[in-house]
């Protein structure tokens, strides 16, 4: 693994009873609304392979929508895998991996669907992207549920004040300050839909779907491998 591999595995591992209560604090409880938006914007197809899957919150929505998929949940957290398979009953449908996002033990497009949420932005841009064209069929989808980085400076600097003046507390208090900056660090590194966009066509992807959501800082995107 990567060294950014072991960071994420250290920090997640750490994180992961409290990770659940956190993430529905920080969106304000509309987590659960965005990751079915992306999974109904999917299509229906056997394998789905969820990058980053956490505590397998994906893994769930794809078994209750589309119930003769099978979901591979990838994470490099064996806290976090453990969670998911707790949570997802020992669905047999399912299979948990503890991998790298940039080094998938799949075959050469094996893969019909890739999901992220809250995923991507953490991952090397064009590594990702490469390996993700590797593991997808032709005309394989990929879904991706992120952070957005504004476009209005204005509501950037109420995001950088709400992060880091009146959520920092809370956020440190739920966390160390190495997990918290971790997380705020990876902000920095959010794309607006429109760089998304550009990036992924210009590795052969076309944009099947976007929305764009809480005053435009979630961003939901499909895109679909060309060839």
């Amino acid at each position: 693994m990567s060294s950014g591999d072991l960071l994420a595995q250290k920090i997640f591992d750490d994180v992961v009873r409290r990770y659940d209560w956190f993430l529905s604090s920080a969106t304000f409880g509309f987590i659960d609304q965005w990751q079915l938006e992306l999974v109904n914007n999917l299509p229906g197809k056997e394998i789905f392979v969820d990058l980053g899957t956490g505590t397998g919150e994906i893994i769930k929505k794809v078994n209750i929508i589309y119930p003769e998929s099978k979901g591979i949940g990838i994470d490099v957290s064996m806290n976090m895998l453990r969670k998911a398979i707790e949570k997802t009953e020992g669905d047999a449908r399912d299979f948990f991996i503890r991998a790298s996002a940039l080094k998938m033990p799949f075959k050469d497009e094996s893969v019909d669907v890739i999901t992220t949420s809250l995923t991507f932005r953490h991952l090397p841009l064009e590594e990702a992207i490469q390996e993700i064209f590797r593991v997808l069929k032709p005309g394989g989808y990929l879904g991706i549920l992120d952070i957005s980085k504004p476009k209005s400076k204005a509501l950037y600097k109420v995001v950088d004040i709400f992060a880091n003046k009146i959520f920092k507390p809370i956020g440190v208090g739920i966390f160390s300050k190495e997990e918290y900056a971790y997380f705020m660090e990876s902000i920095e590194k959010a794309l607006t839909p429109e760089e998304l966009k550009d990036i992924m066509e210009a590795n052969s992807f076309v944009q099947e779907y976007q929305s764009s959501k809480f005053f435009g800082l979630i961003n939901i995107s499909v895109f679909r491998k060309t060839y």
